[in-house]
């Protein structure tokens, strides 16, 4: 009974061939323990780890970043993602409109509600001359005869003549006083001095000679140039100043009427040189005048 137990309990009976010696049996199956040992050895020692990192929170960037991106689904996306910042609008300004390319004495002339002033006087000739000047240019296109041509040229002429009259006379000097500044008063005493000569070679010129239509083209440039640089420089600095503008006016008004060939008593020239009947004249044709 003793030789069968032991013959049924020898590693001998759990060999697979054999025909194998003892001892290689017995090997083989002590080393498959330890391997199977060593295996089980390790993958516990890697659960330990995987566990201590998910405790402190040290797990790798690209893993825990790999098992959330495969763990979470797009809903879970949606519901976790972080809610979207509110837009404000802001209000803006409307963009401002570029300034025109040219400057005449319709769109720089100053816009007051205040009583009639000196100002006001000399803006009211700005845009009569300047009615005048398209009338003008109106009629050296048309080729329009001499005669037709000398009289508004004229026109033209008086009303300047007698414009920087007043201004010279009274105005700049009443400016002086009440301390603007010197050297744009000199510039417009020397602007004055180019367009008088202008004037002495338009009056004693010929309509039908060469360059008289030219002079007076360029006595109108002139004459804008002054104009703009009066009333966005010299107007404004008038108007803060302590200068009587009231009182001038009239005074001014007075030595007009002296400067008139009948004392200021004859229709106003610009009417005269209107024909259209029930047209707006003077500086109401200036405004609504279409070049």
């Amino acid at each position: 009974m003793a030789d069968d137990k032991t013959k049924r309990g020898s590693p001998d009976n759990k060999r697979l061939n054999k025909s194998e010696p003892y001892e290689v049996a017995y090997a083989k199956s002590k080393r498959a323990k330890a391997a199977t040992a060593k295996a089980t050895k390790t993958s516990a020692k890697t659960a330990a780890k995987k566990s201590a990192k998910k405790a402190t929170g040290t797990a790798s960037p690209r893993s825990s970043s790999t098992t959330r991106a495969k763990s979470a689904s797009p809903a879970m996306k949606r519901t976790n993602a972080a809610p979207a910042a509110k837009k404000t609008r802001t209000k803006t300004r409307a963009t401002p409109k570029p300034p025109k390319t040219e400057k005449t004495a319709e769109n720089t002339a100053p816009k007051t509600m205040r009583e009639a002033d000196a100002v006001d006087l000399l803006t009211d000739d700005h845009l009569e001359v300047g009615a005048l000047f398209k009338q003008y240019e109106k009629l050296a296109k048309k080729e329009a005869p001499a005669d037709q041509r000398r009289t508004l040229a004229q026109t033209i002429c008086d009303k300047l003549k007698a414009h920087t009259k007043i201004e010279e006379e009274i105005f700049y000097p009443a400016a002086r006083r009440a301390g603007l500044d010197a050297d744009l008063l000199d510039e417009a005493d020397i602007e004055h001095a180019s367009a008088k000569d202008l004037v002495a070679q338009i009056e004693a010129g010929d309509p039908d000679g060469d360059h008289y239509d030219a002079k007076v083209k360029v006595l109108g440039e002139y004459i804008t140039h002054h104009v703009v640089e009066e009333h966005t420089e010299m107007f404004p600095k008038c108007r803060r100043s302590a200068m009587d503008l009231v009182g001038l006016r009239g005074e001014m008004e007075a030595r007009k009427l002296s400067l008139a060939p009948d004392g200021g008593n004859q229709a106003s020239d610009s009417e005269a040189v209107n024909d259209d009947k029930g047209k707006p004249t003077g500086i109401l044709a200036s405004l609504f005048s279409k070049a």
